[in-house]
């Protein structure tokens, strides 16, 4: 079984409340979570201890994240047009 670093869990946890907020349409809080979520994202790349498995099956999730919050943007543009 394959240790992960901290940095890493951090990452995990962030993307768990960006997803938590789109899930309930929090999205006065997105920018804050975002950016916290990119800071996260360097800090698990540069880490000497990760794991380089693990770091890309979390990154598969951030990634799928922003598919999603993509797909909800281009709904709500569809469904009110400017």
């Amino acid at each position: 079984m394959a240790i992960i670093p901290a940095s890493q869990l951090s990452l995990m946890r962030k993307r768990r409340e960006l997803k938590k907020s789109v899930d309930n349409c929090e999205w006065d809080k997105l920018l804050k979570l975002e950016a916290d979520l990119c800071l996260e994202i360097t800090n698990a790349v540069s880490d000497p201890q990760r794991s380089p498995k693990a770091l890309m099956a979390e990154l598969g999730g951030v990634v799928k994240l922003y598919r999603e919050m993509s797909d909800i943007c281009i709904r709500r543009q569809y469904h009110h047009p400017q």
